[in-house]
């Protein structure tokens, strides 16, 4: 039999997939949900309890996690290393838009891009005597522009401090705080999408639907895909037409079985002689036709319920020695059509 790769398989319908889902990506976003509700529910007892226990004076960051502790709060911290290989940073996805600047931490949060602020100036954030101050707390809003409070346990006393102090005043001279609500999101994550995506159609089963879906990607276990995989198959010829190698494209195609019966399907669809290469053509067929959206769902759900009739046809007459009969397959097309 001819897999389909189980990432294609489980991948969402937008990218060619079939759209079930993952188990395991389902737990991880259940736990990545946990860092979203430490960001914004800071006042919640249980976020004050795990700041408490796992929050290190000597690594400051906006979610602490001792690795040492074991415990529910390290597996869920636990998920950032399989969400980076897949090119998912949590830390860099949650992004802070700050407006009053009430509810962003002025040097844990990335407000000021991906970096937080006490990564960007250490020798700064060393200084700062209240490490968990808010935007708010350390910018005024002024007429004439901002004015930055500093809080500071010593004087600014060496080059590379004054340095950072003049780098950070640049920054800032051009935020701008506002009346309203910080708000955190998170980013989407740039999936790579294909360049072709097999179009579902929820006028017919989904069983309809794979079968094409299976034949595009020529992952159907034709003769020829068999004998691909070294499996012995004596004869190799279609079972429809006896005279050509069983392939996709030709049974679907190319077979002088599968051609009478698209010829007739146009008659009955009223539309010209359909003229095709490969399942591709046959797929894209209802896009190069005149009429309605309606009209060309239709005969888009005609296409797949054609190309399910052929290959449950091939497969009685493979394996049930069942005579295929054109007027059968016909017979069957109109009446899923009809009740579908």
């Amino acid at each position: 039999m001819n897999w389909v790769a189980w990432e294609k398989t489980i991948a969402p319908i937008e990218y060619g997939g079939l759209g079930f889902g993952s188990l395991k990506d389902a737990n991880l976003a259940m736990l990545a949900k946990w860092w979203w509700r430490f960001k914004i529910e800071k006042d919640g007892l249980w976020r004050n309890l795990i700041w408490a226990i796992h929050h290190n004076n000597r690594s400051w960051t906006a979610i602490p996690a001792k690795v040492s502790m074991s415990g529910p709060w390290k597996q869920i911290m636990s998920i950032h290393d399989p969400l980076a290989r897949r090119g998912i940073d949590l830390k860099k996805t949650m992004k802070t838009v700050m407006v009053n600047g009430s509810d962003t931490s002025f040097w844990l949060d990335g407000w000021m891009g991906e970096i937080p602020l006490n990564l960007r100036y250490p020798r700064l954030f060393s200084l700062e005597r209240s490490k968990m101050c808010n935007v708010a707390d350390r910018i005024n809003p002024n007429v004439s522009g901002p004015r930055i409070l500093w809080d500071w346990v010593r004087p600014i006393s060496n080059d590379q401090e004054n340095h950072e102090l003049q780098d950070i005043s640049a920054l800032l001279s051009a935020i701008s705080v506002s009346s309203g609500l910080d708000r955190l999101f998170l980013s989407s994550f740039n999936r790579s999408r294909p360049n072709r995506v097999f179009m579902w159609n929820n006028w017919t089963p989904k069983k309809v639907g794979i079968v094409a879906w299976r034949a595009e990607k020529i992952r159907l276990p034709t003769k020829e895909a068999l004998a691909r995989r070294r499996i012995n198959i004596p004869n190799l010829s279609c079972i429809l037409c006896g005279e050509y190698v069983e392939s996709s494209d030709h049974l679907f195609v190319a077979c002088h079985f599968a051609q009478t019966i698209w010829q007739n399907i146009a008659s009955w669809c009223k539309i010209p002689p359909i003229v095709a290469f490969d399942i591709r053509a046959l797929l894209d067929l209802h896009g190069f036709i005149q009429g309605s959206r309606k009209r060309k769902k239709a005969l888009h759900a005609i296409v797949l319920i054609v190309i399910w009739c052929i290959w449950k046809t091939r497969n009685e007459a493979m394996f049930n020695n069942a005579q295929p009969h054109i007027v059968k397959v016909l017979e069957e097309v109109k009446s899923l059509g009809f009740f579908g």
